[in-house]
């Protein structure tokens, strides 16, 4: 999700911070539905908090994501970029799942488990972004059965939405604001299609898609028109009005709600994340946990009720954070953290310290 620093080991704004607490949300927020009380989940803003949550990454990544390939201007590398940042930490998630936590975890007998199809097809599809959420004999009996790892469904969104950022610079410059404003719309209007008229798209039901997909647009939209427009300026103040207004259409209009949001989300959440608040920037001076918490907190929330049964929320919560919190500290170290040094060296990137871009380039989700 952010570039790999040298030994300063600290990036100059809030998107650190702001990437962990969204991955933290996820975390608390599944635990509601795992633990068989889907009903419970807190609504924000008009949102089941775990869609809040996954949000805050797409809102940060269309503005970011855009910035990167405006600076790299190159497909190849762009694509190997974000590749090196996706893909190795899941390929371990994944083969660990399938071969080293389902044999330990199965109901079948191991010969059954590894000659069972699914097995090895959880592997290919799900390193290729094809989810496939089963593994046989694997949880079938927990409140929510056979779902291995709910959260990968959204890899797969996230990553077309790093094949669409650079099409927005086939257009001209004083028409790039214009041409992200058109996918604006275009994504919210899928998000609102009905969902019996909303077809499966690569596994992913794509209204659900549109609903994430918007909040990048968003977030691109806003990349380019600070950019481009010398008065669009992100502002503590419009922020806080943008959010009272936001609460209020969420229970007074909410069929306006994603309208709105589409744009006062990402305005607030990049108003926070380019902030440099004392302490907060220095969230990952040990480590960018967060993807590493994202990928490993469900199947961990599945084995804790499995082997535990089920507990109550504080109690669920402290047990799985600290167990993924290991798994994402190692997954930062001996994966993600060597892939993005690989990355960088690929980008050779030439960014004058202390410019916007600078502060872009520091923290650039890939």
């Amino acid at each position: 999700m952010s570039k790999v620093l040298g030994d300063q080991g600290h990036r100059s704004n809030n998107f650190d911070a702001l990437r962990l607490v969204g991955a933290l949300v996820v975390m608390f927020a599944h635990s509601y539905s795992l633990r068989g009380h889907p009903e419970q989940i807190p609504v924000v803003l008009g949102y089941p908090l775990q869609t809040l949550g996954v949000i805050v990454f797409f809102a940060i990544s269309g503005y970011l994501i855009t910035a990167s390939f405006e600076r790299t201007r190159n497909p190849v590398t762009y694509l190997l970029a974000r590749s090196l940042r996706i893909f190795p930490a899941l390929v371990v998630l994944v083969l660990l799942t399938a071969y080293v936590l389902g044999p330990l975890v199965t109901t079948l007998t191991r010969d059954a488990y590894f000659a069972d199809p699914l097995t090895d097809g959880y592997v290919t599809h799900n390193i290729r972004l094809w989810v496939q959420f089963p593994l046989p004999g694997v949880w079938a009996t927990n409140p929510l059965p056979g779902a291995v790892n709910g959260s990968l469904w959204t890899l797969f969104v996230e990553f077309l939405c790093y094949l669409a950022a650079p099409l927005l610079f086939l257009f001209p410059r004083l028409l790039r604001p214009f041409a992200a404003l058109a996918a604006l719309i275009v994504t919210i209007r899928l998000a609102e299609a009905p969902m019996e008229a909303s077809p499966l798209f690569y596994a992913v039901r794509l209204r659900d898609a549109a609903g994430l997909w918007v909040y990048f647009a968003g977030g691109a939209f806003l990349r380019i028109a600070v950019k481009q427009w010398s008065w669009f300026l992100l502002r503590t103040d419009i922020a806080v009005a943008l959010m009272a207004a936001q609460s209020v259409i969420a229970v007074a209009w909410p069929q306006w709600a994603i309208e709105t949001g589409s744009i006062a989300i990402p305005y607030t959440v990049l108003t926070i994340g380019l902030a440099r608040t004392p302490y907060v920037a220095r969230t990952a001076r040990f480590g960018d946990f967060s993807y590493g918490l994202y990928l490993y907190a469900f199947p961990v929330q599945q084995l804790v009720i499995d082997q535990w049964g089920v507990r109550g929320t504080a109690v669920n919560f402290v047990t799985v954070l600290g167990i993924t919190a290991v798994f994402a500290i190692l997954s930062w170290h001996l994966v993600e953290r060597p892939a993005l040094a690989l990355k960088d060296r690929i980008l050779h990137r030439r960014v004058r310290p202390g410019t916007p871009e600078a502060v872009v380039a520091e923290s650039v989700s890939a």
